[in-house]
């Protein structure tokens, strides 16, 4: 009880209303683009949704918070912290999909369901591998950005496959790579030390 009590309160103060105008933000820029580049977007659509997620993951407002030192006083440790941690940016991320859909639509290209399933899939996972660099700066930071871009395009990847079912393939290994990327993320949480280094 007390663990959900402290998940729902980071949630909480995570989902503001700076969290709502990021939303809406990343929505209508990849809407834009989609209306834009609607006819000829298909191959290039779901790498542009992993670069987009794992890149904006550390500039978005609600995403720099995690370093408050309040969000390390609540009594979650290690995969907890990193579970509650990680719903508000994976919230965030369906604001991907979601504009990729409607602004196809509005240009009058219809995108097939399974199409936007994986694009789902795409940006969560990018986004919870990503979220492991905003506890980083510099090289590191870039590193796992660009490791949140490899996740997110090999699930494209898999799902451009030949396979029997390519959405179960890629499903499956996004489920595989989210939860390593949440178990990374818990490992970054235990180690970071929210306290600045006086020495």
């Amino acid at each position: 009880m007390i663990e959900f009590r402290a998940t729902v309160a980071i949630v909480r103060r995570h989902i503001d209303r700076r969290f709502g105008i990021d939303f809406a933000m990343a929505a209508a820029l990849v809407a834009l683009l989609a209306f834009v580049f609607a006819p000829s977007f298909d191959a290039a659509a779901l790498p542009v949704l992993a670069t987009l997620a794992a890149a904006s993951i550390v500039e978005v407002s609600h995403i720099r918070s995690l370093r408050r030192l309040t969000f390390f006083t609540v009594p979650l440790f290690g995969r907890q912290l990193a579970r509650a941690h990680a719903i508000a940016p994976a919230i965030g991320a369906l604001a991907l999909p979601l504009g990729y859909a409607v602004g196809a639509r509005l240009r009058g290209v219809a995108i097939p369901p399974e199409r936007i399933a994986v694009a789902t899939c795409v940006v969560l996972v990018a986004t919870l591998v990503a979220l492991s660099a905003t506890f980083r700066d510099g090289r590191d930071r870039a590193l796992y950005v660009a490791l949140a871009i490899a996740a997110g395009v090999s699930i494209a990847a898999a799902w451009q496959a030949k396979t029997t079912n390519p959405l179960a393939v890629a499903g499956g290994l996004a489920v595989v790579e989210g939860s390593f990327a949440v178990r990374a993320f818990g490992e970054t949480l235990a180690r970071y030390d929210p306290l600045p280094n006086e020495a």
